[in-house]
């Protein structure tokens, strides 16, 4: 086995915020979404960091936010720890441009967010995710010997991600995805595999199928037609989607043999159980480097946190 190692606003401003945040993955509840919780509004600056506070940010420019939005945004900074494992806060790590780079990236998309009306309540808890165990995580091992993979040959980045065929944020993931690879032919890669949930009652024969298709160079084109439609993947839809796939004749004889092959139905089986190894709980989850990913699953936050993971080799302090 091969594996890899990957070192309160306007209606408006809401909906963004729900879009953004509030429901981001299918997950094994029943309701089927995960949600962000609000936390508290904080009063005054503190440190969780031990470090001291700081009440300007000059790695950014704050203008265009009011003062509220400012002085919540500030408070943050202050609590959370540096992106780039300095050992400072976050704030201390905005005071110049030089030092941490994927704090001022991430900084510059968060001052666009709050000047859209989204709260610093909403954006809190995802960011101290992404900080915290994501672009400072230990890159997991993911072993992806097998699996489909589009993009770069040999990339800068590579995004591993386990997804659903029947989660819907999964599909729309899967465009902002397509997008992020062909504004960036050279530097990334995408690995697929699979997390079929139980409350999707064909995800796995689909995850199942998609393997068997990926036998014959087919996989891709099953991906992009299981997530373009909003029929129930059943057998028969399985089937015809195969024929849509030019997999006619004796090719879609081998396709309804291959359905039952043990390697094919292993490679899904394995993949659920890394998953569940990984930890996961829902779909869309993603890994860039191997490292876990917190973020909106829209393609700014995908082109942020690709751009933080170019900006580490030029980290002046933590790890890379």
């Amino acid at each position: 086995m091969t594996f890899i190692r990957f070192l309160k606003v306007s209606r408006t401003s809401y909906l963004i915020a729900l879009a953004l945040f509030a429901i981001t993955s299918c997950n094994q509840q029943k309701n089927g979404c995960s949600k962000a919780k609000k936390t508290s509004e904080p009063s005054n600056i503190t440190q969780k960091t031990g470090n001291l506070a700081f009440f300007d940010l000059p790695a950014l420019d704050l203008n265009k936010l009011s003062p509220e939005q400012k002085q919540n945004f500030i408070q943050f900074a202050n609590e959370e720890i540096c992106p780039c494992d300095c050992p400072s806060s976050f704030a201390g790590c905005l005071q110049n441009d030089e030092q941490c780079k994927p704090a001022v990236l991430l900084g510059k998309w968060v001052i666009n967010l709050l000047s859209q009306g989204i709260s610093m309540d909403m954006l809190a808890e995802p960011l101290t995710k992404e900080i915290g165990m994501g672009f400072r995580a230990m890159p997991q091992i993911i072993d992806i010997a097998g699996y489909a993979v589009k993009g770069a040959k040999n990339p800068a980045v590579s995004i591993v991600e386990f997804a659903d065929f029947e989660c819907a944020h999964c599909k729309t993931t899967a465009v902002a995805l397509d997008t992020l690879i062909a504004k960036n032919p050279d530097d990334i890669n995408l690995i697929f595999k699979h997390f079929p949930l139980p409350m999707h009652p064909d995800s796995k024969s689909a995850a199942i199928a998609a393997e068997a298709a990926a036998l014959q160079n087919q996989f891709w084109s099953m991906h992009h037609q299981f997530f373009a439609t909003n029929r129930p993947l059943d057998e028969s839809l399985i089937l015809s989607t195969a024929q849509k796939c030019g997999l006619t004749g004796a090719k879609l004889a081998k396709f309804k043999v291959d359905l039952t092959n043990d390697q094919v139905i292993a490679k899904v089986t394995n993949s659920v159980a890394e998953a569940k190894l990984l930890g996961l709980n829902g779909t869309p989850s993603l890994f860039f480097n191997g490292r876990p990913y917190f973020l909106s699953l829209d393609l700014s936050g995908l082109e942020l946190r690709l751009a933080m993971e170019k900006a580490r080799n030029e980290m002046i302090c933590g790890s890379k």
